[in-house]
């Protein structure tokens, strides 16, 4: 059988489908569409056709065609199929072409390419087809900024969106991570092993789909493409916002990460203006955030959420996160006044195309998500809720490790140890054992909660990212989305490789929406020799 495939006309947010049973491929259909586009008038044209097409399907008084009529006419080529969601390629369908009439924009599979108002010629058109350093459909570098979609102008921000910018006291507008944390400019062992971790998740949340006609793993890249033309924050579907919000919690989530939905799960998110992602840190999902206006509106709109909701003295921060850039606002509550400074905005998603996983918006995310949280064990204890298979027979917890810390006193009747004792004897338990650990005081809370902001995947702890990649990360670009560590389990050292799918065994889910996380490949090689670390 031929390449099949859909093109589709976008007109007020609906989706035109029409289905092509053969000949899909860019050389055929592409350049089809393509001509029909170039034609004088052709946008002008198609909106007419589609305005007419849309009142009639809105007309409670015209003629309907039977769904069964429709969806005979549709496989046969001849009728479209209206649709309120964009439609994915899957086994079935390799190509698909979109006439974007709300955004004049021409996308290829999803993404987009070109403008319509100044499309190609038919063999450019062909020869911009490339793929970029993750392995995803894209258009070329080469490809004349002419041509280029274009990005939606920022949105229209009015002064009384930055009336709290401009009300309260300001003690730096670019003012370095570093300081606004008051830490050091330079990433501890530690620290570079959140960072890593991140880099590696976000890079593979922009590889598109492999497994494709998985509804449970959606195009998180194709969507970060979405977002960057949406109008304005409040135009964001729900997956789109949901893929922002994901991504920026990442930083804060307990960094505990498996494949075992009974034992490891984390709070499903839900859309809100607000997300606070730590009792002292808020996040808001914003667009445009390299405009001024809207980046200063968008820092307005943290800082008034702070105000409103704590009322205790103190410090707090907000991000304010695009997917493609982020602001990070830290306000200072007093008793009587309120002052805020905040970083430059900072580019957090690489490039399609980048040489690297590093960007600023990526490291001050690790850093801001590390620092020491009161709460990490209770959070932890919350996303660790395991059934207990241990025992012989699953017997869910009556209640949970969280609550059983909390009703132990602060000391226990043992020889007294330093506090360094206890740190090194956690560090040599079991995730699971590390836990229950923590419920027998609150001292050992302490010592636990210390051992759980090392991020932990499929059990093993990591503890270092060597300073020598492995020879499989260095072909290609693996290593814009593959990392390895050294790890440890119960005190039993391995190296973890994450994202490498032609060594894996295990998986870990990135957590997202409901039935919507990716998962990733895990391979572990414990290490006999301690020389080989």
């Amino acid at each position: 059988m031929g390449t099949r495939g859909y093109y589709v006309y976008r007109y007020r947010n609906i989706y035109f489908v029409y289905y092509a049973n053969s000949d899909s491929y860019p050389r055929s259909l592409g350049i089809t569409m393509l001509q029909s586009m170039r034609q004088p008038n052709a946008i002008a044209k198609e909106r007419q056709r589609f305005r007419e097409i849309s009142d009639k399907l809105r007309d409670p008084s015209h003629p309907r065609v039977s769904q069964e009529l429709r969806r005979e006419r549709f496989d046969e080529g001849l009728d479209f199929i209206p649709v309120k969601n964009r439609l994915q390629n899957d086994v079935w369908i390799e190509w698909i072409y979109e006439i974007d009439l709300d955004r004049n924009i021409f996308h290829i599979n999803g993404i987009p390419f070109y403008s319509l108002e100044c499309l190609p010629d038919d063999e450019d058109f062909i020869d911009y087809i490339s793929k970029d350093h993750h392995g995803n459909l894209a258009c070329s570098r080469r490809c004349p900024p002419e041509h280029r979609y274009k990005k939606p102008a920022p949105p229209i921000v009015s002064d009384s969106d930055l009336a709290t910018y401009e009300s309260l006291e300001c003690t730096g507008h670019n003012v370095a991570l570093s300081h606004l944390l008051a830490i050091n400019d330079t990433l501890s062992p530690d620290e570079h092993i959140r960072v890593s971790l991140l880099e590696t998740m976000i890079g593979q949340c922009m590889v598109r789909s492999k497994d494709v006609g998985k509804d449970d793993w959606p195009d998180v890249g194709q969507m970060t493409c979405d977002i960057e033309i949406a109008i304005d924050h409040n135009t964001l579907t729900d997956k789109e916002w949901m893929t922002a919000c994901s991504m920026a919690n990442l930083a804060f989530i307990p960094q505990i990460f498996d494949d075992i939905c009974e034992y490891i799960f984390h709070p499903k998110l839900r859309r809100m203006e607000f997300t606070w992602v730590r009792e002292d840190t808020v996040v808001c999902i914003a667009t445009h955030l390299d405009d001024e206006r809207c980046l200063q509106a968008s820092i307005s709109r943290l800082i008034n959420a702070i105000l409103e909701q704590k009322n205790s003295p103190g410090d707090y921060f907000g991000v304010a996160f695009s997917v493609y850039h982020c602001a990070i606002v830290k306000v200072v509550k007093g008793a009587h006044t309120t002052t805020f400074s905040h970083t430059a905005v900072l580019q957090f998603l690489p490039s399609f195309n980048a040489y690297s996983p590093s960007t600023p918006g990526i490291t001050a995310l690790a850093y801001l998500g590390y620092r020491v949280d009161p709460a990490l064990f209770v959070s932890a204890a919350k996303v660790c809720a395991w059934w207990m298979p241990r025992y012989g027979h699953k017997h869910k917890q009556s209640r949970s490790l969280s609550q059983r810390a909390d009703e132990v006193p602060p000391h226990i009747d043992c020889a007294a140890l330093p506090f360094e004792i206890w740190g090194k004897i956690a560090l040599h338990l079991d995730l699971y054992d590390v836990l229950v650990f923590g419920c027998v005081s609150k001292l050992f809370r302490e010592v636990a909660s210390m051992v759980l902001r090392y991020p932990h995947v499929c059990g093993y702890r990591l503890v270092a990212v060597p300073t020598r990649k492995p020879e499989s990360l260095r072909s290609g670009y693996r290593f814009l989305r593959s990392a390895a560590f050294s790890a440890e389990r119960a005190d039993i050292p391995a190296t973890v490789i994450i994202g490498l799918r032609d060594t894996s065994y295990n998986q870990m889910k990135i957590p997202f929406a409901e039935g919507y996380s990716p998962s990733v490949p895990v391979s572990v090689e414990e290490v006999t020799n301690v020389e080989d670390r």
